[in-house]
C-alpha cells in the first residue's frame, strides 16, 4: 500500500505550482494562487501542511484565517535565494502555528496582524545560510491576543544572520513571548535586534524576549539589541541577553565522568539547542528541527 502523501503547498519561481502540490483532505479553495485562506466553517485542520518553494522565489504571500480557524504551516525551501514577504491575518480566536526551517540563503519578512483571542505561534531555524535575514513584525490588535516567538540560529563557516522582531501591544491583557537562540562556529555572525512596544491604553500586557548565544569559536561574532518601550502602567514586561561559550564547570564534571572533550563538548551544545526544539508543541516540526539540530552538530566542528 502506497502511503498518504502529507498535504504540499509548492510554489516555484514565485508561483503556486497545482500540479506538484498534493491538497488532497484539505478545504476547496483554501489556496488561490498566492494566498492561504480558512474560512470560517473550514475552522479546523490538525495535519500540519508543508509549503515548498522551489526555484529562486521571490512571492508576497498571504495567510488569512478566519474566525476559530487552525492551522499549521511548515515552510520549507529547495534552494536559496528566496524572498518571502508574508501577510498574516487572524481573526478573533484564530490560531496559527507557523514553522520555518532553512539551511539556505533567504529573505523572510513576515507581518502578522492578530484579533482579540488570537494565536500567532512562529518558529524560525535557520542553518548555515551565507546570507540569511529573518524580519517579523506582530502587532497584537484584539484584547487577549497572544504570540509566541522562537528561533534557533545554527551557523558555521562564515554565515550571517540577521533576526529583527517587532511585537506591538496595541490593546489590553496580551501577552507575547520571545525566546532567541543562537550557536556559532567558525567565523559565523549573528545579529538579533528585537523590540516590544506597548501602547497607552494596553494595559495589564504581558511581554517577554530573551536572546541567547553560545560561541564556539574566538572567531565568531554575536550582537544582541533587546528593547522595550512602555507607554502604560500596568504591565509585566521584560528582557535579557546572554552572549557566552560553553561552561567550563560544566564541561570539567563531564570531563571528570569519563567523556572526552569532543562529546562532552558536543552534550554541551545539544542540551544548549533541546531546550529550545523540546519546547515545540506540533510533533511533525519538532522532530524535523530536532533532526535538523542534530545533524549540523554532527558536522560542526566543535
Amino acid at each position: 500500500m502506497k502511503p498518504i502523501p502529507k498535504p504540499r503547498i509548492v510554489f516555484e519561481n514565485g508561483e503556486w505550482n497545482r500540479t506538484l502540490s498534493s491538497l488532497d483532505g484539505l478545504p476547496a479553495n483554501i489556496v488561490r494562487g498566492n494566498e492561504i485562506r480558512l474560512e470560517k466553517n473550514t475552522c479546523l485542520i490538525t495535519t500540519p501542511i508543508e509549503l515548498y518553494f522551489k526555484g529562486k522565489s521571490e512571492i508576497d504571500l498571504k495567510i488569512t484565517l478566519e474566525e476559530s480557524c487552525n492551522l499549521t504551516l511548515i515552510e520549507k525551501f529547495e534552494s536559496g535565494n528566496a524572498i518571502i514577504n508574508a501577510e498574516i491575518s487572524l481573526a478573533h480566536q484564530a490560531k496559527l502555528t507557523h514553522g520555518i526551517i532553512s539551511s539556505q540563503s533567504v529573505a523572510l519578512k513576515t507581518t502578522a496582524n492578530i484579533e482579540a483571542g488570537g494565536y500567532y505561534d512562529n518558529f524560525t531555524m535557520l542553518l548555515d545560510g551565507n546570507k540569511t535575514d529573518n524580519d517579523i513584525n506582530v502587532t497584537l490588535q484584539g484584547a487577549m491576543a497572544q504570540c509566541n516567538l522562537q528561533g534557533l540560529m545554527l551557523l558555521r563557516g562564515a554565515a550571517n544572520t540577521t533576526t529583527t522582531t517587532r511585537v506591538l501591544h496595541s490593546a489590553p491583557n496580551c501577552a507575547s513571548r520571545q525566546i532567541y537562540k543562537s550557536v556559532l562556529a567558525d567565523k559565523s555572525h549573528a545579529t538579533f535586534n528585537g523590540k516590544i512596544t506597548v501602547a497607552e491604553n494596553a494595559q495589564k500586557t504581558d511581554g517577554y524576549q530573551l536572546s541567547r548565544a553560545l560561541l564556539l569559536s574566538d572567531q565568531a561574532e554575536m550582537i544582541a539589541s533587546p528593547e522595550l518601550e512602555i507607554n502604560a502602567d500596568d504591565v509585566k514586561c521584560g528582557h535579557g541577553s546572554t552572549i557566552g561559550d560553553l561552561d567550563e564547570n560544566a564541561l570539567f564534571y563531564l570531563r571528570s565522568r569519563g567523556i572526552g572533550e569532543t562529546e562532552a563538548k558536543s552534550l554541551l551544545v545539544s542540551a544548549f539547542i533541546n531546550e529550545l526544539t523540546d519546547s515545540i508543541q506540533i510533533s511533525s516540526l519538532r522532530n524535523a528541527a530536532s533532526a535538523e539540530a542534530e545533524r549540523w552538530a554532527n558536522n560542526a566542528r566543535i
